[in-house]
């Protein structure tokens, strides 16, 4: 499982509802912030490329342990040498408003992921309410005092590492619980540590259990200003236009799917005779579909009956108001007969 992209897609719900949240302790982080786990045999590097206003973007790199041992070079540097050996090169965008996953997209594989929402662990823990664990409760070293004896055992604080060193830290404890669902986190105590801030911006321990079921996602290093060979970010999916129906209702609508990120379009059209020509923009009202990325958008007849001439075949042209500069066209023309 590739864990960190499970939290990736699944620390966005530790944030509502709290006087601490993952989120805060992200904010306050930099660019080139990194930590490295392992989840059974496997490494993952996971560091903050990008804090935008409107986006997190993360990077996660994983490579088999077996590859990686004490003569290999610091986590920096393997980096910038293409990571070799690597089986996983993953992008993850996050929206800081709602700690939704916007897009993932691997360059290992030169693709986009299609993820299901139970693999979003990430953002979902940011989303979560944190809780923090009193001294009183946390977990101590050595045996449990007789019930007449005062309890002075030292707090367990898990092991912690910056930049190839193992550097003693003290952390605070804190808590959340999985909501019910079919991911197997579902109705776990999630238990996190958190060193320092000026260690580290993220978790030196992942904990969780329901008494049935327990994992632990330990911190191998961690450190700073960690630098991505990708000269380039994850690029977004560009929208599709599905087929138009017309309506009884003197309207056509348009099935459009597109993802989060684009939040406004302009339509135009172009006649099939004259393939330079852009006629529009043609107004239209926009409304949610039945899936998260299914949009319709519905353009009244008289409107069209404005600018189309009779018996002509058009093609639809989207275009979304974003950075990347698509054109988009409908795959099928239509002769317009109203």
């Amino acid at each position: 499982m590739r864990i960190w992209g499970f939290l990736i897609r699944s620390l966005a719900l530790l944030l509502l509802c709290s006087s601490f949240k993952m989120a805060d302790r992200l904010l306050e982080g930099k660019p080139g912030d990194y930590i490295v786990t392992q989840q059974d045999r496997n490494y993952s590097l996971l560091f903050l490329r990008e804090l935008r206003k409107d986006a997190f973007l993360f990077e996660e790199i994983t490579v088999p342990v077996h590859l990686i041992n004490k003569s290999s070079p610091p986590w920096k540097e393997w980096l910038s040498q293409g990571a070799p050996g690597h089986t996983s090169w993953v992008q993850y965008e996050i929206d800081p408003s709602t700690f939704q996953l916007i897009e993932a997209y691997s360059f290992s594989k030169n693709g986009w992921m299609y993820l299901d929402e139970t693999d979003y662990m990430l953002s979902k823990l940011l989303s979560l309410p944190l809780s923090h664990i009193p001294h009183a409760d946390r977990k101590k070293i050595g045996p449990a005092p007789r019930e007449d004896e005062a309890d002075r055992r030292k707090l367990w604080n898990p092991p912690f590492a910056f930049e190839g060193k193992k550097t003693p830290s003290t952390s605070e404890a804190w808590k959340t619980f999985w909501p019910q669902d079919s991911s197997l986190l579902s109705s776990c105590q999630i238990t996190l540590y958190f060193p320092p801030k000026e260690l580290s911006t993220f978790p030196s321990w992942i904990e969780a259990s329901n008494g049935h079921f327990s994992y632990a996602i330990k911190l191998i290093d961690s450190g700073k200003n960690i630098e991505s060979p990708l000269k380039r970010t994850l690029p977004h999916r560009p929208p599709q236009i599905l087929k138009p129906v017309l309506t009884e209702k003197n309207q056509i609508l348009i099935s459009i799917k597109a993802s989060q990120y684009y939040k406004s379009f302009s339509l135009f059209a172009s006649d099939i005779t004259k393939p330079r020509s852009r006629i529009g923009p043609i107004p239209f009202s926009l409304k949610n579909g039945k899936n998260p990325e299914e949009h319709v958008l519905s353009i009244a007849i008289e409107d069209l009956s404005a600018v189309f001439e009779k018996n002509h075949h058009y093609k639809w042209l989207l275009l979304p108001e974003s950075a990347e500069a698509f054109v988009i066209e409908s795959d099928d023309f239509f002769r317009w007969s109203p």
